[in-house]
């Protein structure tokens, strides 16, 4: 049997994006509940470790491969030129740039320096999606203009 490296690449890109999109989609709510808590309770140093946990075990490590499979794609493409997969690489990059904030903000509770409330973190926490949903588009009608 031979192997399809295209479809092997594109089977771990779909996976990894995943679970990267599944982190970055509960860490900002996370951090919603989080900021209600008061900086010496039980519960703060409990969203402290899952927020570790989730960026180290999950996040950090999809991202990276996410970002490794997809551009094995694009190595094994025949036409890489196209204004969709242009546009979907800025989006990702987006992305890679929230996560990075993200990874910040988890920073700021650990050392206590956290400064935003509730209500801002519930408005990051449609950042994702709304990449999410462009990059989505992108890959299923890959405009070309």
């Amino acid at each position: 049997m031979e192997i399809n490296y295209y479809n092997l690449f594109k089977f771990l890109h779909i996976v990894f994006f995943t679970t990267w999109m599944a982190g970055l989609f509960y860490l900002p709510r996370l951090y919603v509940y989080h900021s209600g808590t008061k900086s010496n309770s039980t519960e703060y140093r409990i969203f402290l470790t899952m927020e570790k946990k989730l960026m180290k075990y999950i996040m950090n490590p999809s991202m990276i491969l996410t970002w490794v499979f997809g551009v094995l794609l694009v190595l094994h493409l025949e036409n890489h030129n196209q204004f969709w997969l242009n546009l979907k690489f800025v989006l990702v990059f987006l992305m890679s740039v929230f996560h990075m904030y993200c990874a910040k903000i988890r920073k700021n509770f650990e050392n206590k320096l956290n400064t935003k409330d509730e209500k801002f973190f519930r408005w990051i926490n449609e950042v994702p999606t709304i990449l999410f949903l462009l990059i989505v588009f992108l890959v299923v009608f890959q405009p070309n203009i």
